[in-house]
């Protein structure tokens, strides 16, 4: 008989149960800690777009503040300009009322005898001197002017320059920080979930090794019961050849004991085949030679016997025998030392007790 094949079969269904429920974890861990990592990149996201709006509203804020400081410097350049002019125009204003040959001072002069004298002159070329004069004093005092405002917008450009810099800057560094906490609490996150990963992957790794090992105790166990069969039915042959090299053995016993003449005895009026109730019967076989035992004669006398001629088919006290359908095995010696194995029926009487035949004591026995 071949030997079965017990190599493993990986596609058993405990195998791939474990499979499943690690395939299943794992989904249930990457689902969570990929959860946990993107609320987080949102939470930091949001945090450094809060400080990129803030600084943002800052900035707005500083720069209207500049350009409204801006816009008063210019107000004021607009106040000087409107001064130069009004200075200019009435510098003019001046010059020519004095400078009128028509005018006051003309006639005064004229009635003191001066008109078109060189005095005279020389006062008209005083007027117009004073005229540039107090335009020149007018024009520098708003170039300064210009000058001292433009100066400011400048310092304010630069003072809002630096401002807006130091919003940015400040922001900037902020930002640099929320990056680096949600960084490093995302790779907390990222280990934390390859730890989880590695956990269940072994969880699960001793667990199909678990099943592997049943499977393997199981291949065992059918071994060990395929051998036990294997062994019982090699005795089973072994005990069925030796029944019949015993039979065929007590039937060469019993041909050379009946052609001798030394078959079983009776006395008169005895049963040849042992059934009859005399005290005196005597039989002999491969297992005893002697007389029959008087419980066996009484019983071979009421119930009769079986084709031996001497075993009887009842019990004196218990009544007749039936089959169970069953067997045991019993050892015994023959009258000329031999040791053997037989295989005896299980009988019983109608009150349910077992017995088997004893045939070196030619009696039945309780089972």
């Amino acid at each position: 008989m071949a030997t079965p094949n017990y190599d493993i079969n990986y596609n058993d269904a405990r195998f791939k149960s474990v499979e499943n429920d690690k395939q299943t974890a794992l989904n249930n861990i990457n689902n969570t800690y990929n959860n946990m990592i993107n609320q987080s990149d949102k939470f930091y996201q949001d945090q450094i777009q809060a400080s990129k709006d803030y600084a943002d509203k800052q900035s707005e804020i500083q720069q209207a503040n500049t350009n409204f400081a801006i816009d008063k410097i210019n107000q004021q350049k607009e106040y000087a300009r409107k001064d130069y002019l009004k200075e200019q125009t009435g510098a003019y204003t001046d010059w020519q009322k004095q400078s009128n040959m028509y005018g006051a001072n003309a006639e005064q002069m004229a009635a003191s005898g001066l008109a078109n004298t060189g005095y005279s002159e020389s006062s008209q070329v005083s007027m117009y001197n004073t005229y540039q004069n107090r335009i020149s004093i007018a024009r520098d005092s708003f170039n300064r002017a210009v000058l001292e405002y433009d100066n400011a917008i400048k310092e304010a450009q630069l003072a809002n320059n630096s401002a807006l810099a130091d919003i940015a800057y400040k922001a900037l560094q902020t930002q640099l920080e929320v990056s680096l906490q949600g960084f490093q609490y995302k790779n907390t996150l990222l280990q934390t979930q390859i730890n989880e990963q590695q956990e269940t992957e072994d969880r699960y790794h001793q667990r199909w090794q678990d099943v592997l090992s049943q499977i393997n105790t199981e291949n065992s166990l059918k071994e060990q019961v395929r051998q036990y069969e294997e062994k019982m039915a090699y005795q089973r042959e072994r005990d069925r050849i030796a029944d019949e090299q015993w039979n065929k053995q007590y039937q060469l016993s019993l041909a050379s004991m009946y052609s001798s003449g030394g078959g079983s005895s009776r006395s008169s009026g005895g049963s040849s085949g042992g059934s009859g109730s005399g005290s005196s019967n005597t039989i002999t076989t491969a297992y005893y030679s002697g007389k029959i035992p008087s419980a066996t004669s009484q019983a071979a006398s009421s119930y009769g016997t079986f084709s031996n001629g001497y075993q009887p088919k009842g019990i004196v006290g218990y009544g007749a025998l039936s089959s169970t359908g069953k067997t045991t095995k019993v050892s015994g010696t023959t009258l000329n030392g031999t040791k053997t194995t037989t295989t005896q029926t299980i009988w019983k009487t109608s009150d349910g007790t077992k017995w088997v035949w004893n045939g070196m004591s030619m009696k039945y026995e309780k089972y």
